[in-house]
């Protein structure tokens, strides 16, 4: 990155670069401007993750108040002369970035000096609106460059730091990560509940998701945040005293489960459960943020889904993902343990790790009472590790032909190991769609997306497929899906990087036009994640004395699997929450 004076203004040249589990990621941006800030011209190409690609070009910026010109989180120093723009022009409520027309907020916070690294005390910065979720930016408090930045490159966390804060990093992170949780907090505390710890929901169809068919007009009592009662209106009495909520017309459902998340932000939390997810397992997040994010939201004091979470592992090498490497069996072991050690539930293997490395992962894994789930290491085939203890795989990784022989056999396997596929239907539609179709086509909440992550996943497709192949390489996943379903190999709901909350819907979606009746959809991402977590005895149907996680929803999803998404009332850790608030909380319009 270079600053160079031109005339009478200046110019940023930024080449910005990364690897992505071996994959070069490269953004080049050149961004011209007057002494005061103000841009000139602005030009950025390439791509900021490796399914996101940008393509901004503004030859001549329009000079208007409050203007500035910047598309998604790189290049990071262009932020700092987004924040230079800010204190320049007066600290303005607001700034509207070109070319997208968003509105940004940028906030300072106190100062924070780090002791003993050499570098003066930083100012620091919170920016609205550049990327989905609130950034935090650092800029040296002696001459205003930027020296770290905490963002997000798509839907993953993403961190960059001048070399002399790299003995600071981990802190500097947690930091941003507890300021930013106790800031969730305060806006938790802000909301008001339509009811409190204990409350009936009266008059609604509900589905318990036992596999029972459901009830045409019933009572659900909720004490304390857990299910007292459940069943008819007519012989399930509300007892004297407690609050009562007219839900006739409408379907009382428990809440769902995203089985595949990658959580990087607070704003994740509300959205979740503004769409009805109510509990979610992270499948990698960076573990300082995974863990006060999963505090905050299991213990109630910050709006989140109940968080469950799988602790990544992969070898190392620069084709790496994540924080956590092991390239022994001993360092797959100790990985083990400081997972287990942190509350994780499950294991998550990666891609990179060799042999002996996995069974010690497996092996320990199941000795400290966790299941292991992830991806097939290179190397290593399905039924190898199947056969090595792994509990659960993610994605379909599943290739044999539909109907065929092989397919029949592989089937067998799995259904002989018990293994627990996570399919991702839904991503790998959005991500294989023809270019020429539209999200919205297949998943029309995307409307209501927070912009910035909305023009992200516009700018991801299958390039060149056309609209025909991407259809068939779907209907060939949903076959395949529900003939796994179909002999008895449990299938959970699970989006990966799609649109928090609102692609665990289209999943469901898709496993009913793949021939799952709606009922064993449902269960799909209720009662089956629950018991494949061993907790089907106080989560995931709704029976007397589980956990009160419920929503209910405009509609009758066992004909139109497409009302699971208008959900009216989500209850969580005792309160009962209407979605509106929820969704403008994390960024997206009602």
């Amino acid at each position: 990155m270079t600053i160079e004076p031109r005339g009478e203004s200046s110019v940023l040249t930024s080449h910005f670069e990364y690897l992505d589990r071996a994959s070069r990621i490269a953004l080049d941006s050149t961004l011209s401007f007057r002494p005061d800030f103000t841009p000139l011209s602005f030009e950025s190409h390439g791509k900021t993750y490796r399914l996101f690609s940008v393509d901004a070009s503004i030859p001549r910026a329009s000079g208007a108040a409050n203007a500035f010109t910047l598309e998604g989180m790189a290049p990071i120093s262009a932020q700092g002369l987004l924040i230079r723009y800010w204190l320049e022009h007066g600290k303005p409520a607001s700034i509207v970035v070109q070319p997208s027309g968003d509105s940004v907020i940028v906030r300072e916070l106190p100062r924070l000096t780090i002791a003993d690294v050499g570098v003066d005390p930083l100012r620091q910065f919170t920016v609205d609106g550049v990327t989905w979720g609130r950034q935090r930016i650092w800029l040296s408090a002696s001459d205003l460059h930027i020296v770290a930045a905490f963002s997000n490159a798509g839907v993953l966390g993403f961190e960059a730091m001048e070399p002399a804060l790299d003995p600071v990093h981990e802190p500097l992170i947690r930091h941003a990560i507890t300021d930013r949780v106790a800031e969730a907090v305060s806006e938790s505390r802000a909301l008001v509940p339509r009811e409190r710890e204990t409350f009936a929901l009266v008059g609604a169809r509900l589905i318990d998701a036992t596999g029972e068919p459901p009830i045409a007009r019933s009572t659900v009592v909720v004490r304390n945040g857990r299910i007292e009662a459940a069943g008819p209106a007519d012989t399930t009495n509300v007892p004297r005293g407690v609050p009562t909520v007219d839900v006739a017309g409408k379907t009382i459902l428990p809440g769902l489960w995203d089985m595949h998340a990658h959580i990087g932000f607070a704003e994740w939390g509300p959205v979740y459960l503004a769409s009805g997810v109510t509990t979610a397992r992270d499948m990698g997040g960076e573990f300082d943020v995974v863990t006060q994010l999963r505090d905050a939201w299991n213990n109630g004091t910050a709006l989140g889904p109940r968080l469950l979470m799988a602790g990544l592992v992969d070898g190392p090498g620069p084709g790496s993902f994540g924080h956590v490497t092991a390239a022994n069996p001993d360092e797959g072991r100790a990985a083990v343990k400081r997972y287990r050690d942190a509350g994780f539930q499950q294991m998550k293997l990666y891609s990179l790790l060799d042999r002996p490395t996995v069974a010690a992962i497996i092996d320990a894994a199941h000795a400290a009472g966790m299941t292991v789930t992830g991806h097939i290491p290179q190397g290593l085939t399905m039924r190898e590790v199947v056969e090595m203890g792994m509990d659960n795989i993610a994605h379909l990784t599943v290739r044999d032909a539909p109907g065929s022989d092989a397919l029949r056999d592989t089937i067998a396997f799995l259904k002989q190991h018990g293994t627990v596929i996570d399919p991702t239907l839904s991503w790998n539609e959005l991500l294989g769609r023809s270019a020429g179709t539209p999200i919205a086509a297949f998943i029309p909440r995307v409307e209501h997306v927070a912009p910035p992550l909305r023009r992200m996943l516009d700018s991801a497709s299958g390039g060149a497929v056309t609209p025909a192949q991407a259809h068939e390489r779907i209907a060939r996943s949903l076959q395949i899906v529900k003939a796994l379903h179909d002999a008895g190999v449990p299938i959970v709901a699970g989006t990966d990087k799609g649109v928090p909350g609102v692609s665990l819907a289209r999943e469901i979606e898709l496993y009913v036009e793949a021939g799952m009746s709606p009922l064993d959809a449902i269960r799909a991402a209720t009662a089956v994640p629950a018991k494949v977590m061993g907790l089907a005895d106080d989560t995931g149907t709704i029976r007397p004395g589980l956990r009160a996680d419920l929503i209910v929803v405009d509609g009758n999803p066992l004909e139109r699997m497409a009302d699971i998404e208008k959900v009216v009332f989500v209850s969580t850790n005792g309160l009962l929450y209407e979605p509106t608030s929820l969704w403008r909380l994390g960024g997206f319009t009602p």
